[in-house]
């Protein structure tokens, strides 16, 4: 093990991802067990009605803390603590050109998988009455005008990636095995999507991550679980946006 309390530079390092995992991870929790998500998304509104360029500021803001906690911190510890360079802490996460299309291929395959999967449990909730804000999150965000909204889920899953499939799986395969990371972060990708207080958006993340950690672990390619994320991101979103236009 690299990690050694008996060096500052580590202890640094293990606070920057305590802080991410704080943010991401206990942060959702205690958003979801609150309720204190409709409170939160009042607060954006308030800020888009009060100010010109309010959802410009949201965008970039939004964009600036995902590349910071998700893909900045997690390099700066395999520099510190792994004592390894840049370019070979993007090696460690598997992102790699080699084979791309196999990694495209089945990060299309995926996303059809996810979003076949989704769509099916998604029908059986509505069929035993359920309401249907509460199975899916996108009617939570439609504040934002399309362009930035697309934006949004479209880049913010590649910092996610880097985080939870790259980082993360890395991190706890290399002490636990394939097996186990891949569930672990499953889970803790679902609990990162608890902050809109609704079980079901938190409940297909998981089930989401369990493939997107699984073709990660076959191609040895982060890409392919990229591909599958943004691929599955855009194409919610363009329905939702033609379903309402």
């Amino acid at each position: 093990m690299d990690f050694n309390f008996r060096k500052p530079l580590h202890i640094f390092a293990l606070l920057l991802i305590l802080f991410s995992l704080i943010i991401y991870i206990l942060y959702p929790i205690y958003i979801f067990a609150t309720g204190k998500s409709v409170s939160q998304f009042q607060e954006i509104t308030d800020i888009l009605n009060k100010t010109p360029l309010g959802e410009v500021y949201i965008l970039i803001s939004e964009l600036i803390t995902a590349f910071i906690l998700m893909v900045l911190i997690p390099l700066i510890w395999y520099v510190i603590v792994n004592s390894i360079s840049f370019r070979k802490a993007i090696s460690r996460v598997r992102i790699t050109l080699k084979n791309i299309d196999i990694a495209f291929l089945w990060g299309i395959l995926a996303a059809i998988l996810i979003y076949a999967v989704i769509s099916v449990l998604s029908f059986i909730l509505l069929i035993l009455g359920e309401n249907p804000t509460e199975i899916s999150n996108v009617t939570d965000l439609d504040f934002l005008s399309p362009p930035v909204l697309f934006l949004l889920v479209t880049v913010i899953p590649v910092a996610e990636e880097i985080f939870f499939r790259g980082f993360l799986l890395e991190k706890i395969e290399s002490f636990a095995g394939q097996n186990i990371a891949i569930v672990a972060t499953s889970i803790l990708f679902g609990i990162a999507h608890m902050g809109y207080g609704k079980l079901y958006p938190a409940v297909f993340p998981m089930i989401m991550g369990l493939l997107l950690a699984y073709i990660v672990i076959k191609t040895k390619n982060l890409f392919a679980s990229i591909f599958a994320h943004v691929s599955f991101n855009a194409v919610v979103i363009l329905l939702y946006f033609f379903g309402n236009f």
